[in-house]
């Protein structure tokens, strides 16, 4: 069985061994970066695990303004007039890829924003993941604000792609 629940502090470390397993070197991100964006964003940020405990995914997303993109490994305030959610970093386990879990968090991540009015999803596709998510419907931005090229020159060669995706209230986002 596999259940979906917020992460709390106590997650951190089996989230950075997750993190490990999936990204390369240049998009590590310190467990106090992890702690300080779980403490400003605490309802926005979920993981699965399977029935004896252990860690499958996670899902790191926060409330902000359109077309805002973090740094890498920079903290965030935010947003007070929040127009989107951020999706800033989702990792799967290798061994729980093809399980439909990454749909979950997302189908999770969509009921979320819509409980705050918010019209759309965003994020950072990297090591050439574009592909990936559009199939799941979102779609390249290109004309992005300059600070937006500034954090996206952040993530240093890992193919880093600002995206989109709108979220329509009518449907239904039951996982």
């Amino acid at each position: 069985m596999i259940t979906l629940r917020l992460i709390t502090v106590a997650d951190l470390a089996a989230i950075v061994r997750l993190q490990d397993s999936c990204y390369s070197d240049a998009l590590y991100e310190s467990p106090e970066l992890l702690s300080q964006r779980l403490a400003v964003a605490a309802n926005s940020c979920w993981l699965t695990q399977n029935s004896n405990g252990e860690l499958l995914a996670y899902l790191f997303s926060y409330p902000a303004q359109d077309g805002y993109i973090t740094p890498l490994a920079a903290e965030f305030t935010p947003a007070a007039k929040p127009e989107l959610l951020y999706l800033h970093d989702m990792a799967v386990s290798p061994k729980a890829r093809g399980l439909g879990i990454a749909g979950k968090l997302l189908q999770n991540a969509k009921q979320y924003a819509l409980s705050l009015g918010l019209s759309k999803l965003g994020l950072v596709a990297v090591q050439g993941s574009v592909p990936y998510w559009q199939r799941q419907g979102f779609t390249v931005v290109h004309n992005v604000m300059p600070e937006a090229k500034l954090a996206l020159a952040s993530y240093q060669g890992e193919q880093a792609c600002y995206m989109q995706l709108p979220l329509e209230k009518d449907n239904n986002y039951a996982a």
